[in-house]
């Protein structure tokens, strides 16, 4: 009996690990007319999560990016900091998170117009599955 308890524990350990969210892509969606629309790919890895943002029509110039509390709609205060992008790429390690902890809270990614205008948005996207858009 106390083996067939032993398997059950072991079998649910395997399913919640298996259940881990390792890749994720974030739709970014062009705002204030910039017509900066791209993606975000967040992939787990052993140290937290990359994200590689991919906005092909990006200025050459540097646009700071975060992760936000909160949703496009209603952007909340910073909660990771990001690479700025340029040229319409970046590539970030947030360290000590997982994209199930993402997916669980209201999230977004948010990429300002410059580093002097950081009051104006050009694109953003919510993290959630692909289901709950």
């Amino acid at each position: 009996m106390m083996f067939v308890a032993v398997l059950a524990l072991a079998a649910g350990c395997i399913a919640s690990t298996s259940a881990a969210t390792n890749t994720l892509t974030v739709n970014l969606k062009a705002q204030n007319g910039s017509g900066e629309n791209g993606t975000a790919t967040l992939t787990q890895t052993p140290d937290g999560v990359t994200v590689v943002v991919s906005i092909p029509n990006g200025p050459a110039g540097p646009q700071p990016a975060h992760i936000h509390d909160g949703t496009c709609a209603s952007l909340g205060a910073v909660v990771y900091p990001l690479t700025s992008v340029v040229s319409g790429n970046a590539t970030s390690t947030v360290k000590g998170v997982t994209i199930d902890k993402l997916l669980a809270g209201k999230y977004a990614i948010n990429v300002h117009k410059s580093t002097s205008d950081l009051g104006t948005y050009v694109a953003c996207g919510e993290i959630v599955t692909s289901s709950s858009m």
